[in-house]
C-alpha cells in the first residue's frame, strides 16, 4: 500500500480491491489456500500474489482487456 493513500476502512469494503483464493505451484498447499490480490489503482490493474508485495503483476487498459478476452474464451 502506497504511504500517501488512505487505508481501509474497517467493516467497509473497497470496491477497486478483490482477494481471490487460488493456488500456488510453487509453495503448494490445498487448493483455494494462497490469496491473490487484484487491485483497481489509477487505471491500471494491479496482481499481488501472497499478499506480500514483492512480485506484483501490472496491467495497463490494453493488457487487461486481452487477459479478460483470453479467460473469457477459455471459459466459453
Amino acid at each position: 500500500m502506497n504511504v500517501d493513500q488512505p487505508g481501509p476502512v474497517r467493516g467497509k469494503r473497497d470496491p477497486n480491491r478483490r482477494f481471490i483464493d487460488v493456488h500456488c505451484s510453487v509453495h503448494g498447499g490445498p487448493r483455494g489456500f494462497t490469496n491473490l490480490v487484484v487491485t483497481k489503482r489509477d487505471g491500471l490493474i494491479e496482481m499481488d500474489p501472497h499478499v506480500t508485495g514483492q512480485c506484483v503483476i501490472i496491467f495497463d487498459e490494453k493488457a487487461a482487456a486481452e487477459l479478460l478476452d483470453t479467460i473469457g474464451e477459455w471459459l466459453g
